[in-house]
């Protein structure tokens, strides 16, 4: 990533894909985030969304864990900026083929995807599990929405099968308006991307307000902001953090420090509050800031100590992600958080519903996702893209990917 490339030889045929190089930092975050979402299910199903006094040392505790929706708005920035680095970086931002880009996005996005359904379902059909994973029997309409990722439109469908799944629809709605924002950039620049998915944002946010009180049959747009236009700033801000990491300046870094913990505090505070949007945009500019903090730290640096084990979590984190919410659900019952306490349930959730989630994610990993990774790169995404020397080098050993995951 750090070195530069032999001379690229013109092909008349696109490149074959081949993997993106992988970014230690990205996955470092990754983990992270994935580990906040996990928290924040243990509080939900393990401690029964408990809220002890604040002051307390367990109101502490729940109140992070509690946070943990934040990891989402994590991957969304990442997702932004692992897009649009490589274009960056190869100088060829402008020319995109969105054909090639949405099958290498589906490639990258839908088998792992399918496969997470299926196996949760055919985990659903054995009367005793069902009970632990889902409220009510499936339907052909959970199948159908869960096939076209349009389950997250209705309320009875939302949660039907797994409600984690919900970003990955939103996931693959940000796909499809990337390219339209690379339209954005090439007439108005980053500015003209940023005012605009800004706009869309703050628009969706006050239709959101109204939709929530007013009456609406069916159960249709049960949440707004886990809907795409609520969303895309962030992942405007992923492409921002991508073009200030290529192009560092002086007073990148001190100016990341310095916004840093201003952003938290917006982010924890709309949090508190229900604001969704001003959380949103906090904990966005938290998650660009650490993406030009960490751009500048030795790789090495994620590969020692609890960062190691962070960053092992973020090369698996989707194949977690896809998952973890069903071992979670499945372990439950081992929960005694009233003879425990708040603190050792915890400890026990990450030992046990943690342990077994990796184990399974790591499998689901090596034999589901990890042959789609090829093809799912942002390698040969764009016309006429070069076979080079770089491109076709293996990734150093324990290094992270410029590829998004959510």
């Amino acid at each position: 990533m750090d070195g530069t490339s032999p001379p690229a030889r013109a092909s008349a045929a696109p490149a074959a894909p081949v993997a993106t190089r992988r970014l230690a930092y990205v996955d470092t975050l990754r983990g992270f985030a994935a580990l906040w979402v996990f928290l924040l299910h243990v509080h939900g199903y393990w401690l029964g969304n408990v809220r002890p006094p604040k002051l307390s040392g367990d109101g502490v505790l729940v109140r992070a864990m509690g946070f943990g929706g934040a990891g989402v708005d994590i991957f969304i920035v990442l997702s932004g900026f692992c897009l649009t680095l490589p274009l960056i970086r190869d100088g060829r931002v402008r020319q995109l083929q969105p054909r090639r880009f949405f099958r290498r996005r589906a490639y990258r996005l839908l088998p792992a995807y399918y496969a997470a359904v299926l196996l949760v379902m055919a985990l659903e059909l054995v009367p005793t599990l069902r009970e632990r994973l889902v409220s009510r029997d499936l339907t052909p309409v959970d199948g159908l929405t869960h096939l076209t990722l349009t389950f997250p439109l209705f309320g009875d469908t939302l949660g039907a099968v797994n409600g984690s799944l919900w970003s990955i629809s939103l996931e693959a709605t940000l796909y499809l308006g990337f390219p339209l924002l690379l339209l954005v950039h090439r007439r108005w620049g980053m500015r003209g991307v940023m005012v605009t998915t800004l706009g869309v944002a703050l628009v969706w946010a006050v239709f959101g307000m109204w939709w929530a009180g007013a009456p609406h049959p069916g159960g249709v747009l049960p949440q707004t902001d886990k809907l795409f236009p609520a969303r895309w700033f962030q992942f405007a801000l992923g492409m921002w953090a991508a073009t200030l990491v290529r192009s560092p300046r002086r007073g990148h870094v001190p100016r990341a420090w310095l916004a840093l913990p201003v952003a938290l505090v917006v982010g924890l505070t709309g949090y508190a509050a229900g604001w969704a949007p001003v959380s949103a945009i906090g904990f966005a500019v938290v998650a660009v800031c650490l993406l030009v903090v960490l751009a500048r730290v030795p790789g090495r640096f994620f590969e020692v100590g609890p960062l190691r084990w962070l960053t092992a979590l973020g090369v698996i984190s989707y194949s977690f992600y896809l998952l973890h919410q069903p071992v979670l659900l499945l372990a439950s019952g081992i929960a005694r958080p009233d003879e425990w306490g708040i603190g050792l349930t915890t400890l026990v959730a990450l030992a046990v519903a943690g342990t077994a989630t990796v184990l399974v994610a790591s499998v689901f990993y090596h034999f589901v996702e990890k042959p789609f990774l090829v093809r799912g790169s942002m390698r040969s995404v764009v016309r006429d893209a070069p076979a080079t020397a770089a491109a076709t080098a293996p990734a150093a050993p324990g290094t992270a990917s410029a590829e998004p995951v959510s």
